[in-house]
């Protein structure tokens, strides 16, 4: 016990020393994040302090913080079949830059981010100065002892800290100096374990997990909360849009120097930060996603008679020489890549407006309204300490220099004036937020003809897979009818001419042939059964897909818990990719995932057949091409559907199809 009274000064010290670090790095992280490649190692270095932050919280302040971090990371992306690794939709040729985006994505969408930033912006001026007041305590206290005392005056004296413990003008016997300063550092000692507690329950508050106090599920609360993430997600758009109009500038000095093969290079260059802006403003913003408008390059052509390679007018005789050629066409005839300088170029006059809130929020709330409110944390600490006191108004007073007709106003003022500049701010970063990501809409979304081309693309892609599948399943029931029923039924054919020979000769014999051929018989009835299954179940036609899906459920190893809400029934062939689907997600849940319960919901909404098949299991499933799920997705591209996996490490799964069709006239269902 007394071992915690006597190192709860230093250990004070070491949290105030953390917090001031974290606030001072705060500032060149929000510059680093705005640029890709910096990017995760800024999330992960913020991950490191608040990770230290927490452990500190339980050793020293004896609250336990959990870490509430999604469980990861993710595996890196699997290689495909043709070399390349797959990233929500983009193609890497090393496995390294595929694992670096998804570990990106990972950091960024861990909504534990927010939280970290704001713990990181707050510790100093609320948790740094809260502890900052046992050292400063003690400090005084010993500073006010010394003063008293012959060899410590003489210490002073010789420090030239004289100053610090006396007041001219103000006569205080010594023994009242004494009585003060061995009272402060007392007071000093006994608060220290009292306030690292408190600290620690600063820190759970803001590095656990995110528990909504009655506070915060108010409406005003929420409304506060949902404007102060506003602000520094307008200001993180705004470090991107410099990033990018940095990038613009470079492209024209290289466009300059290389006579304009900079552009080429540097535009695709910066088309992954591109796509991460437009996740951003499509998720922060409102709104439907805005789509990737690059067109896909082109394969390179086949060797003509000669051997070499044909790449518009010219020819080559390697491969990779005709691949190169044709990276400078396929980026520089890509109307996104013009439509991306325009935005470079055009974004930061738009984000700019992210300086209104944030300067309103910063200067307003913090500099006015919450170091004049808090100030006996800070000032009189500093005052003890340093001997030099700093009025409670001195942001006010600092205003009135550049604004001098305020001068009238006392500066209390602040106070209030601040709060609501603040809240001014909170109120105003929605609407920039959201112009922020309509100007992004404008120039960053495909043009009409870029989705209309794409569109014919995907058709014709979609009818080629279709064409490809339907091949294939022609070619899987010929083969079944041939290793099955059709063997069998020749089995019966020779079986009945032996038959015949043997009814005047060994009646016996023909009885025996006549049962095994009934036998045969009846096992090409199950074989013929089986291939009507595979191929559109009966139950599916004569009850309809939720029955269907139920009586998957009872054959499944797993409890399967099916939820349908169907007005009607969808089109056969429809119905029948839903049921394939979900019995080969039953299928993987039960083989792969180690789960030990199931969920399925199928429901009719907005025109769109969703079915969500969800598992407890390890989760970490990564679609492989030429998998079960890689076939799925081939399937419901012939209906124009989509198929969509999550699947975090230690779960759950949530596997989720989508295919738009119209409902029939309702069909009796079990309950």
């Amino acid at each position: 016990m007394f071992r915690s009274y006597a190192l709860a000064p230093l250990r004070c010290v070491a949290l105030a020393l953390l917090a001031v670090f974290g606030f001072v790095a705060s500032l060149p992280l929000m510059t680093a994040i705005g640029a890709v490649v910096t990017y995760p190692a800024v999330l992960e270095l913020v991950r490191r302090l608040t990770t230290v932050s927490r452990r500190l919280a339980r050793a020293w302040g004896g609250v336990a913080v959990d870490q509430p971090y999604r469980v990861g990371p993710p595996p890196a992306p699997p290689r495909r079949h043709d070399g390349w690794y797959e990233h929500d939709g983009q193609l890497f040729k090393t496995q390294h830059y595929a694992a670096f985006f998804l570990r990106m994505k990972w950091l960024g969408d861990d909504p534990a981010r927010a939280r970290d930033w704001s713990w990181l912006l707050l510790l100093a001026p609320v948790g740094g100065l809260v502890v900052l007041l046992v050292p400063a305590l003690v400090l005084a206290g010993v500073l006010l002892v010394a003063g008293v005392t012959g060899p410590g005056r003489r210490a002073l004296d010789a420090a030239g800290l004289t100053g610090l413990v006396s007041w001219p003008g103000l006569a205080v016997p010594g023994w009242a100096v004494l009585a003060a300063g061995v009272a402060a550092i007392a007071a000093g000692v006994l608060a220290g374990p009292a306030l690292l507690r408190a600290h620690g329950r600063w820190t759970r508050l803001w590095l656990g997990h995110p528990g909504l106090t009655w506070w915060q599920s108010s409406g005003f609360g929420a409304w506060l909360r949902r404007g102060g993430h506003d602000t520094w997600k307008a200001a993180l758009l705004l470090g991107l849009s410099l990033t990018g109009f940095l990038v613009f500038l470079l492209t024209l000095l290289l466009t300059l120097v290389s006579g304009g093969f900079g552009i080429a290079w540097l535009s695709y260059g910066i088309r992954p930060m591109l796509n991460h802006y437009r996740r951003l403003c499509a998720e922060w913003g409102g709104g439907d996603p805005i789509p990737d408008p690059y067109r896909q390059r082109e394969a390179v052509p086949e060797p003509g008679p000669d051997g070499r390679y044909r790449v518009g007018r010219a020819l080559y005789a390697t491969r990779d020489g005709a691949r190169r050629a044709g990276f400078f066409p396929w980026v520089l005839g890509d109307p996104a890549t013009w439509r991306d300088l325009a935005w470079m170029a055009t974004a930061p006059l738009v984000a700019l407006a992210a300086v209104i809130p944030g300067v309103l929020v910063g200067a307003g709330y913090f500099g006015l309204f919450w170091q004049a409110l808090f100030w006996p944390l800070w000032g009189v600490p500093l005052g003890l300490i340093t001997g030099f006191w700093v009025s409670p108004w001195y942001c006010w007073q600092l205003l009135t220099l550049g604004v001098p007709a305020l001068d009238v106003l006392p500066g209390w003022t602040s106070v209030p004036i601040g709060l609501a500049l603040g809240l001014l701010g909170v109120l105003l970063a929605g609407p920039v937020l959201r112009l922020i990501a309509g100007w992004a809409r404008v120039l960053l979304t495909p043009t009409r003809s870029a989705r209309l081309t794409e569109r014919v693309e995907h058709l014709v892609q979609s009818r080629a897979e279709a064409v490809d599948a339907q091949s294939a399943e022609l070619r899987r029931i010929e083969r079944d009818l041939h290793d099955g029923a059709q063997a069998r039924l020749v089995a019966v054919g020779l079986s009945l001419g032996t038959v015949e020979q043997l009814m005047d000769r060994d009646p016996a014999a023909a009885r025996v042939l006549l049962a095994q051929a009934r036998e045969t018989s009846a096992a090409a009835l199950a074989d013929l059964r089986d291939l009507v299954r595979g191929i559109h179940p009966p139950v599916l036609a004569e009850r309809g897909l939720a029955d269907a899906v139920r009586a998957l459920a009872l054959d499944s190893a797993l409890p399967v818990e099916v939820r349908a809400d169907l007005a009607g029934q969808p089109p056969a062939p429809v119905a029948t990719a839903a049921y394939f689907a979900v019995a080969e997600a039953l299928a993987n849940a039960a083989r792969h995932a180690q789960a030990g319960r199931v969920g399925v919901d199928i429901r009719h909404t907005g025109g769109l057949l969703r079915v969500t098949v969800t598992d407890d299991g390890r989760g970490g499933a990564v679609p492989s091409q030429g998998g079960g799920l890689h076939g799925l997705r081939r399937r419901l591209a012939t209906f124009d559907g989509t198929l969509a996996l999550h699947s975090p490490p230690g779960g759950p799964t949530v596997l989720t199809l989508e295919i738009p069709c119209a409902l029939s006239s309702p069909r009796t269902s079990t309950s």
